[in-house]
């Protein structure tokens, strides 16, 4: 690996790291202290935000240090996105939005020059600018 590749998942650097350091799940969870489930978890995407406590410890059995790891903890932080719920009513969309939100980090949201009853669509438009998606708002069916 010997570098971080920009919009590569955790999962994806915890099961390259892994294949570097030429170990097996079971032998990254007995070095690491985590349960074999968890690397397997973790590697395939299930967990979408690792712990803090867990990351360090992954961090350690790997020998990670200086830009790889701030990479792999960067990484970590931005989490494993995983598949947007298809839309089924206005809790599935919240969830959605929810969802991209917490995968994209805090970002703030330029409101500036819109008007205080500005519809939806127009602070949606806003929302997703700021979270980098590039599709109108028009396009999202609500």
């Amino acid at each position: 690996m010997g570098g971080y590749v920009v919009g590569e998942t955790f999962a994806g650097m915890v099961r390259g790291w892994r294949q570097v350091a030429n170990l097996t799940q079971e032998e990254l969870a007995e070095r690491s202290g985590l349960s074999p489930r968890s690397i397997q978890n973790l590697e395939r995407g299930r967990v979408s935000r690792p712990r803090r406590d867990s990351v360090r410890l992954l961090a350690d059995a790997l020998r990670l240090s200086g830009a790889d790891r701030a990479a792999f903890e960067h990484a970590a932080r931005l989490g494993t996105p995983t598949p947007i719920a298809p839309l089924r009513g206005r809790a599935t969309v919240a969830d959605n939005l929810r969802q991209l939100v917490s995968q994209t980090g805090r970002q703030l949201v330029d409101l500036r020059g819109l008007p205080h009853n500005a519809t939806p669509e127009d602070v949606l438009d806003r929302l997703l600018t700021a979270l980098g998606v590039e599709e109108p708002a028009e396009a999202v069916a609500v």
